[in-house]
């Protein structure tokens, strides 16, 4: 970037070593050269560098370490970057990486890193990278792992976090969906505890529900539903789940309301379901106390789910949807 103007005419800094560092990733990234080549219809300038959206960001945001302590690995290899490498933590040429399979990997790690800046789901980074014809195919590949690793971390991590937070009017803990812990054995009631805190999600603003941690935050896992299941695995989870529970109750239209994952922490396995608002009343069929089954109209309160009375939910309704 020659014509990028980084000293003022005083001689000072606009800005620093490290966000130059960063810039010249971003800007050096499949995300941003297949954005620019949305636009170029026969030579490139800098107008269209001008016009090319860049993450706003600062050090002690996310990824701005990362990001710069890789890159100066790739930059500073030769004497002459000392100085550069001092000031941005890396301490010399000779902590520069040199090894090309090395240097493919943090490559590869840093298009990943912007891709998640950028907000790509993975299809649409696939895409991206799928309009590189004459890149190696392992240089793609290799990029895509580390955007789906680094994925995995960012989910793990999210989990974590929700669960040291504890319940909230956001999110939920259920220890199992189908396996009854205090009489150890294969319950459907758990299967109508699961509705009625999802109904109230989808009634109110959306929610978090974890299957697989106990109220305290105690990660017990999916084994015990797994017991219950024929394909006793995560797979049979989810399609139990998915098919035979949500979208059994609230119908297979509303498949885009939940996103659901299973992820493992510390060799146990969660699930967490991700809730959108509905865009109408959703109502769930429970079985009370007499064994007859009633359409039920919950919502959120609090950290649990409460149920309304037909006024009541007359009157919610008039006001929510």
């Amino acid at each position: 970037l020659p014509n990028l103007k980084i000293h003022s005419d005083d001689g000072g800094k606009l800005i620093e070593s490290s966000e130059q560092i960063l810039l010249c990733v971003i800007l050096n990234s499949f995300v941003s050269d297949w954005m620019i080549r949305q636009k170029v219809t026969t030579t490139l300038n800098f107008f269209y560098i001008y016009q090319t959206p860049v993450p706003r960001l600062q050090e002690g945001d996310k990824w701005f370490t990362e990001i710069v302590d890789r890159a100066a690995k790739l930059i500073c290899t030769t004497p002459e970057f000392d100085d550069l490498a001092q000031e941005v933590g890396l301490g010399s040429h000779q902590a520069g990486v040199t090894d090309p399979e090395e240097r493919a990997e943090l490559r590869a790690e840093l298009d990943g890193i912007v891709a998640h800046l950028y907000g790509l789901t993975e299809i649409e980074f696939i895409h991206i990278l799928s309009t590189f014809p004459i890149v190696d195919q392992q240089i793609k590949d290799a990029a895509l792992k580390a955007y789906q690793n680094l994925n995995q971390s960012i989910v793990i991590s999210e989990i974590s976090t929700l669960i040291k937070q504890g319940e909230n009017n956001l999110v939920e803990f259920k220890s199992t969906a189908r396996w009854n812990l205090r009489e150890n054995k294969a319950d459907k009631t758990m299967e109508q505890v699961i509705l009625k805190s999802v109904a109230a999600f989808l009634n109110s603003h959306g929610g978090t529900l974890l299957i697989g941690v106990e109220d305290n935050g105690n990660i017990i896992g999916l084994q015990p539903d797994y017991q219950t299941l024929r394909k006793k695995d995560s797979d049979g989870f989810m399609l139990f789940l998915s098919n035979d529970l949500l979208l059994k109750e609230f119908g297979k239209e509303y498949a885009n309301l939940f996103d659901i994952k299973i992820e493992e922490i510390n060799g146990l396995e969660v699930c967490q379901i991700n809730i959108k608002p509905a865009p109408q009343p959703m109502y769930a069929n429970i079985i009370n106390k007499n064994g007859v089954t009633e359409e039920c109209f919950f919502i959120r309160s609090a950290n649990s789910a409460l149920k309304l009375t037909t006024r009541e939910a007359v009157q919610y309704i008039k006001t929510h949807f």
